[in-house]
């Protein structure tokens, strides 16, 4: 992951040193992100205390990870729509910035972003509110820590897209509910419940398995959006026997699960056999590029069934980590 930081940013979290989380945020940056600096390395010499921590910054980097001065990322002044022309790394990086106009893009819920004196409240966003260098929590289902998905609230984070991978998302596994809107669209609404624009969410199911096609289930997530974000969303259904995973990606999260996502039925009782979900940031180079892995996967199924069954990629086909 990439994180971009203008030199008010800087200045104000080398002040943040006695926070406690203060090591754990610079061994984040030394050791898992790619760090660019939206300012001339020269501009280090104009303050004693940057050009101290600078020094010793560099120390302990780690062999693939980078750090460079000079971006001018994200272009200014901000404006509540300037995500819209980033692509998929650039919409899965974090910022550091300052800029007058900050809450016009912050406030769409798109990007990860903290202006002058928010450095730490990132970097514990990064760890999964957790106040620890941890890049992974797991809940176990049924748990009196999580027995529905509102009890996930507090752990969202921004994002612009939301792709869903799961062979039984869309079985209806008890016959005295309606599993989908239980889990599906429930869950749905916490992931988005802090954004405000349009969302693109793509779920490849396998066809075998679909009680709720695509003409039941658009008014259903056209609902739910529309109530979370305002906005209409984008939906795509791809209909696929070769994804066996079950998890889910968005811009700063991978979400993994045993057998399925359909964990409650409408008593909130648990129909799964699957003991725990798991979410993993991002931020963690490794969980990046294995996220990474998994888009090319998927892309790899959209490409074979543009080719071959077309019919079987059903919607608006709109998704910034995916091309249709």
């Amino acid at each position: 992951m990439d994180i971009y930081i203008d030199k008010e940013n800087l200045l104000s979290f080398v002040n943040l040193k006695a926070d406690d989380l203060y090591d754990d945020c610079i061994k984040t940056l030394k050791k898992q992100l790619n760090v660019y600096f939206n300012f001339p390395k020269e501009d280090l010499k104009s303050d004693d205390k940057l050009m101290a921590w600078y020094s010793s910054f560099q120390e302990g980097v780690g062999e693939n990870n980078s750090f460079s001065f000079g971006s001018n990322f994200p272009p200014r002044p901000l404006k509540s729509n300037t995500y819209k022309n980033f692509n998929s790394n650039q919409l899965s990086s974090a910022y550091l910035i300052s800029d007058e106009r900050f809450d016009a893009l912050n406030n769409t819920g798109t990007l990860l972003m903290a202006k002058p004196g928010e450095e730490i409240e990132l970097f514990n966003k990064l760890f999964l509110f957790q106040r620890d260098y941890i890049f992974e929590k797991r809940w176990r289902i049924s748990s009196s820590t999580f027995s529905t998905w509102s009890d996930l609230s507090s752990f969202s984070l921004p994002l612009t897209d939301i792709i869903i991978v799961d062979p039984f998302i869309l079985k209806n596994k008890d016959t005295d509910t309606d599993t989908v809107d239980v889990n599906l669209i429930s869950y749905l609404e916490v992931l988005s419940e802090i954004i405000k624009v349009k969302t693109n969410i793509v779920v490849f199911t396998n066809p075998g398995n679909i009680d709720v096609d695509y003409p039941v289930l658009l008014p259903k997530i056209r609902a739910v959006l529309n109530k979370t974000t305002n906005v209409q969303p984008n939906f795509t259904l791809i209909k696929t026997s070769k994804e066996h995973d079950r998890t889910i990606l968005t811009n700063y999260k991978r979400i993994n699960s045993g057998d399925t996502f359909n964990f409650f039925n409408n008593q909130g009782h648990r129909i799964t056999k699957g003991k725990e979900i798991g979410y993993s940031s991002l931020a963690n180079a490794e969980n990046h590029k294995l996220a990474n892995e998994v888009f090319n996967d998927l892309q790899i199924q959209i490409n074979h069934l543009k080719v071959n069954n077309p019919a079987f990629i059903i919607g608006d086909k709109q998704c910034n980590f995916l091309t249709f």
